[in-house]
């Protein structure tokens, strides 16, 4: 699509704003998908959340992992990117999920989580943490997150992407 300089100008003085969520695809030694259940949508998502001001999409993925289920993850390289359009519905902005490898827990680690207690007068943010099997996925996850998932699993296989950060790898590399 071709612009005429005075609409790039707009582009640049007055950007659409923009979510930006960083979130992990972790399995067990099963090949489960790590799921958890929020408070506020009431619904299965990969574990994750919004990066906040200039936080990076990997960073947001791994403090949501630690302050919420206490798991010290390094995300990997990412996955998936979805770019998923604005709601006008629930008012949500359009927004990138980016999905890194989270990789494999071992069994120490999936007995190590613990769900963060909720902030006073609040609920908690993620309400259930669970191992889905692909049936599982099939029954309790909505299709965009099914096809999130499937893209994921289909790409750590590959190696995934390097995530750069003005020009610099800030995630890990594959294995």
């Amino acid at each position: 699509m071709f612009a005429l300089p005075w609409e790039l100008d707009k582009r640049w003085t007055a950007p659409p704003q923009r979510r930006l969520t960083g979130r992990l695809y972790i399995t067990n030694d099963a090949d489960d998908v790590l799921m958890v259940k929020t408070g506020r949508h009431n619904r299965w998502t990969l574990l994750g959340g919004m990066a906040v001001g200039m936080e990076t999409a990997p960073r947001a993925a791994a403090y949501n992992a630690r302050t919420k289920l206490g798991l010290d993850i390094t995300p990997g390289p990412a996955l998936v990117f979805d770019h998923v359009p604005e709601n006008e519905s629930t008012g949500a902005k359009e927004g990138l999920n980016i999905v890194f490898d989270g990789g494999m827990l071992t069994g120490a680690q999936v007995r190590s989580i613990t769900l963060s207690a909720a902030p006073s007068a609040t609920e908690p943010e993620i309400t259930a943490y669970r191992f889905m099997t692909s049936t599982d996925l099939l029954y309790l996850v909505s299709d965009y997150q099914r096809v999130r998932i499937r893209a994921a699993a289909q790409q750590r296989g590959l190696g995934g992407i390097p995530y750069l950060y003005a020009g610099k790898a800030i995630t890990r590399s594959a294995a």
